[in-house]
């Protein structure tokens, strides 16, 4: 994903520092304007791992600086509706081989969280079928515990999405975008464990 990712960067002639890392562990000496934890891997974190990610973060944070995660809001009628089934969740053209590629999921869930496991099948010119996948566990997040999970961690939230438009966050968002700034230092968990 990093070397897709430079290669992306050069040709849109953007300069960008890639940096691979634990985000529960990461340490730089210098603060950032904006965090931002995208496509759904704030999910992939353990409810216990959420709170060292979020103290880096609160570190590395400019004073003014803001905080923002990107994960989808789970719909219980699909977690229920859904177990073990195998989705067909769409075709595409992949822009830089200008091959179709479909994307395919099965999850199986329980009140913490969903594994879900999910593959991609790439056509090749010859007609063969390239096949590569993966498993991971996602412990979900709603938007009441985000709320109070940026609270304690040290954070004041400053909005909340149900989509990219910017559009107010309801029990039918598909999405969760929260977007938060630093508090004053307390004495909560937002603390640097030693």
């Amino acid at each position: 994903m990093l070397e897709r990712a430079e290669r992306r960067a050069r040709r849109a002639n953007v300069e960008v520092r890639w940096v691979e890392g634990d985000m529960r562990a990461f340490s730089f000496d210098e603060s950032f304007a904006l965090i931002f934890i995208a496509a759904n891997t704030f999910l992939m974190l353990k409810p216990d791992d959420r709170w060292a990610c979020l103290a880096r973060v609160r570190e590395h944070l400019a004073p003014r600086g803001r905080f923002a995660i990107d994960v989808f809001q789970p719909d219980p009628n699909l977690i229920a509706g859904m177990e073990g089934g195998v989705i067909d969740e769409w075709e595409r053209e992949d822009p830089e081989t200008g091959r179709l590629v479909r994307k395919f999921s099965s999850t199986r869930a329980n009140v913490d969280g969903v594994t879900q496991r999910i593959w991609f099948e790439e056509i090749g010119d010859d007609g063969t079928v390239r096949r590569v996948g993966g498993t991971t566990t996602l412990h979900y997040l709603w938007r009441r515990e985000t709320e109070l999970l940026f609270s304690e961690a040290g954070f004041k939230v400053e909005s909340l999405h149900g989509d990219y438009d910017g559009g107010p966050v309801d029990a039918a968002s598909r999405k969760l975008l929260a977007v938060g700034k630093r508090k004053e230092r307390g004495t909560g968990r937002e603390r640097r464990r030693t």
